[in-house]
């Protein structure tokens, strides 16, 4: 279990990336850095470190592993009220192969894709800022980049990156990529993999 292992983001989590790798029963944490204006990424900064004998887990399917943490939950009732309450929290991390294609990275960025996935539709566009104009007006005077999808690599992956002003929020892995067709991994719930129709 040497690969990378990406942590599989929920809608309601707003943290950085995290990948993983295993060394023996150790469970190493990385977080993720740009490489300057090009499309790499790279791990940086081993964050923290964990035992896996000591962490409950199960493999959901041999790319997907399972992790249950014990936490609390801090509820606030009132201004004077709260509540603290212990939880399992379940985080999903996906193994990260090789993405299959014979494409340049120029060439995939020429392409367009609808992503649809639980009912949810995004028009896969890279290099170009989502944001209506209007926002965009906003952004300008406050000096932020806006919403974009930028394509991204690490070590033989390439990714959909979202990034909102220069943050990654998503990493989403690219399984297969031709000018037909494009299959993606590693959503938060099933289906794990989507095939996506590149448009005209």
């Amino acid at each position: 279990m040497k690969e990378n292992w990406l942590f599989i983001k929920t809608p309601d989590h707003y943290g950085e990336t995290d990948i993983i790798e295993f060394d023996e029963n150790a469970i190493k944490h990385f977080s993720v850095e740009k490489y300057s204006d090009i499309s790499l990424v790279k791990k940086v900064n081993e964050k923290w470190n964990e035992n896996l004998t000591e962490i409950e887990h199960k493999f959901v399917n041999p790319n997907r592993i399972r992790f249950f943490r014990k936490g609390k939950i801090h509820k606030v009732i009132s201004e004077t009220e709260s509540v603290t309450e212990d939880c399992i929290f379940e985080n999903d991390y996906e193994k990260l192969i090789a993405t299959e294609t014979k494409l340049t990275e120029s060439e995939i960025q020429n392409l367009r894709f609808e992503l649809v996935w639980n009912g949810e539709k995004l028009n896969v566009i890279f290099n170009e800022i989502l944001d209506s104009p209007a926002i965009q007006e906003m952004n300008k005077r406050m000096g932020n980049e806006g919403s974009r999808i930028v394509l991204e690599k690490l070590n033989e992956t390439l990714f959909i990156s979202l990034y909102s002003d220069k943050y990654s929020e998503k990493l989403i892995p690219i399984k297969y990529i031709d000018k037909q067709k494009v299959i993606l991994y590693g959503f938060p719930k099933e289906p794990y993999e989507v095939n996506c129709k590149v448009l005209e």
